[in-house]
């Protein structure tokens, strides 16, 4: 796996919850998800976590405006 592949693997928590903010998360779910995820959010690792609060890469993408 190269660099570049490897680091779009990973974001900053901070950086992710401000994105779900932006999708309109409910501030409860968005406190949940701070206390359980760790600094640096490796997304293929949180992925099952992130995915029973209905956040995936197809949602955000559906709430923020974006296309396939």
């Amino acid at each position: 796996m190269t660099d570049s592949a490897r680091d779009r693997h990973y974001r900053l928590k901070a950086e992710l919850l401000q994105i779900f903010r932006r999708m309109g998360v409910p501030a409860a779910t968005i406190a949940e998800l701070d206390a359980q995820l760790p600094e640096v959010v490796d997304i293929d690792e949180s992925g099952t976590l992130l995915q029973t609060y209905g956040l995936t890469r197809d949602e955000a993408m559906s709430r923020l405006g974006g296309s396939p």
